[in-house]
């Protein structure tokens, strides 16, 4: 892990709302920690860094009876809504999307990854704005019907 590459994770997390980081890197094991504004304790969040190519990432979510299903991220990182500044979003509320459909990027260590529709529905919120921090388990998007 190149020392360009510890700044950038070190700058994701103390801009996120994220406690605890701990991660296996190439040559060796980074934890990180921080005391949270309420004192409460987080949940330690693992995570495994490799240099790989960009993938689909799947996505976990949790299914809320009245709204439909909350897609979560499932990395701490920068939020975008489009692949370029000059490209349109992704998707926007009320857009029909189809499961595996690409829903936003989270950039993690110079890496993008595609986050993808969990369902076939209809977007009824976005929780985060374009280029927003975002921390492990924090809601993105909920899908309805």
């Amino acid at each position: 892990m190149e020392i360009r590459e510890v700044k950038e994770l070190l700058k994701v997390f103390d801009e996120s709302q994220s406690t605890y980081l701990e991660a296996d890197v190439v040559g060796g094991h980074v934890k990180l920690m921080k005391q949270s504004s309420s004192d409460a304790v987080s949940k330690p969040v693992q995570v495994t860094v490799e240099k790989t190519e960009v993938s689909e990432t799947s996505v976990e979510s949790v299914e809320v009876a009245e709204e439909g299903t909350n897609v979560t991220a499932p990395l701490v990182g920068v939020f975008y809504t489009a692949a370029s500044p000059e490209e349109a979003s992704f998707v926007q509320v009320g857009d029909k999307v189809k499961a595996g459909d690409t829903l936003c990027l989270i950039e993690a260590m110079k890496m993008m990854n595609k986050i993808v529709a969990p369902r076939d529905g209809i977007v009824r919120k976005i929780y985060v704005k374009n280029q927003d921090v975002v921390g492990y388990g924090d809601i993105l998007f909920t899908i309805g019907d």
